[in-house]
């Protein structure tokens, strides 16, 4: 009989440790995971206090996979690097750079607040929002970085991203979601493929950010450029010319080149990848300028930055490995002066004319056909969309 009850015992014991083994499963399968939506999207639905995972599902009507806090669901998703020098175009050109859904699935409303932050690079970003009973809500966040920071993003670097969800209440806040995560921050030179899945042209016209015609350093090209004119002095515009017939384009074109000159600049010539997913670097035009040398795009963009101080409408044509100017005779006729502008420190602007006519006689069946590797990014027509230049300091 004592047999018999320490077997019954026994038997008792094991079957709660695989009870237990079983639950410890069920509970680890429960944990939220951290997902990749693309190369630059991540979604991280975390719970730092007990989140009622028995009713982590979809809400009602929604195709949204909420994690339930309390009554308030919460889902998120992030990007995992920032693009340094385009950061002024997220919510805009680009898509945000992180997108906060909420529900309340109680019989109240509720006051949510929702902050972000890159510890020591950006600035704070608050929103409070007020969702009703069985509502949805959608908060858009995108830090704006700090100008004196981005000067020292000369490499890539590791950023934290703070995140944190509030429910205000009259008594004590309750924190429902609160996160410090690693991010990449991109060098404020790097330019940086495959973002938000932009096709060719797209990713191409990223470039007019740094067409950057009101930086002081290109504004200073530009008064030493007025020494070079016939006049004496320098205008902006087209007037009332057509096909430039009074010169007066060309005559800023070529002062621009003898300006550029006093900077003793030369072409270096660097390979060029316009390929997706990769990071090329890219100077300035102020830094074009204060280290008296660039590349064909570095070139290109600072003559472009000068030619739109000037309100002349440019474009840079991009060929594979290469890239030059165009810039427009007047606001009438699709006419354009072209431009080599790695022939900066080597001749002449007639022979840059007469080197960039050569070159689009060659390359613009392909342009115009859209061959791969080819392309026209119109300075102005970019600005349209919202490509702004990217902050100069």
């Amino acid at each position: 009989m004592k047999r018999f009850q320490l077997l019954q015992m026994m038997m008792i014991i094991m079957l709660i440790c695989t009870i237990d083994v079983s639950a410890q499963s069920l509970l680890f399968q429960s944990e939220p995971k951290q997902r990749s939506d693309s190369f630059n999207y991540q979604n991280d639905m975390f719970h730092e206090k007990s989140l009622d995972t028995s009713i982590a599902a979809t809400a009602a009507d929604s195709d949204i996979d909420y994690y339930f806090v309390g009554d308030i669901g919460v889902y998120y998703v992030y990007k995992d690097g920032l693009i340094t020098s385009l950061y002024h175009l997220y919510g805009n050109v680009l898509s945000n750079f992180i997108d906060v859904y909420l529900t309340n699935r109680g019989t109240e409303a509720v006051t949510i607040l929702v902050e972000t932050e890159i510890l020591n690079y950006s600035g704070s970003v608050f929103d409070t929002v007020i969702i009703e009973p069985n509502e949805e809500v959608e908060v858009h966040q995108n830090p704006r970085l700090i100008p004196e920071s981005v000067n020292k993003l000369n490499s890539q670097q590791p950023g934290l991203l703070s995140f944190c969800i509030t429910q205000l209440k009259d008594g004590e806040d309750d924190i429902l979601v609160r996160k410090t995560q690693e991010i990449l921050l991109y060098s404020r030179r790097d330019v940086v493929w495959g973002v938000d899945n932009f096709d060719y042209h797209q990713s191409m016209e990223l470039y007019a950010a740094y067409v950057t015609p009101n930086d002081p350093a290109v504004e200073e090209l530009i008064r030493r450029a007025a020494n070079y004119t016939d006049t004496g002095i320098i205008t902006s515009g087209y007037g009332s010319s057509i096909n430039d017939e009074d010169g007066s384009v060309l005559d800023r074109l070529q002062a621009i080149w003898q300006a550029e000159e006093e900077y003793d600049l030369i072409y270096v010539s660097t390979m060029l990848a316009f390929s997706p997913g990769t990071a090329q670097r890219m100077r300035t035009p102020y830094e074009v300028l204060e280290q008296s040398s660039g590349n064909c795009i570095e070139l290109a963009a600072l003559y472009a930055s000068a030619a739109e101080a000037l309100d002349l409408e440019a474009a840079i044509i991009f060929i594979p490995g290469h890239a030059y100017l165009a810039v427009r005779t007047d606001q009438e006729n699709a006419m354009y002066y072209f431009i080599e502008t790695t022939l900066i420190g080597r001749t002449d602007f007639s022979e840059a004319l007469t080197e960039g006519e050569a070159n689009w006689d060659e390359d613009r069946p392909q342009v115009d056909a859209r061959v791969d590797g080819y392309d026209w990014v119109n300075i102005y027509e970019a600005r349209e969309k919202g490509i702004l230049p990217m902050p100069w300091r």
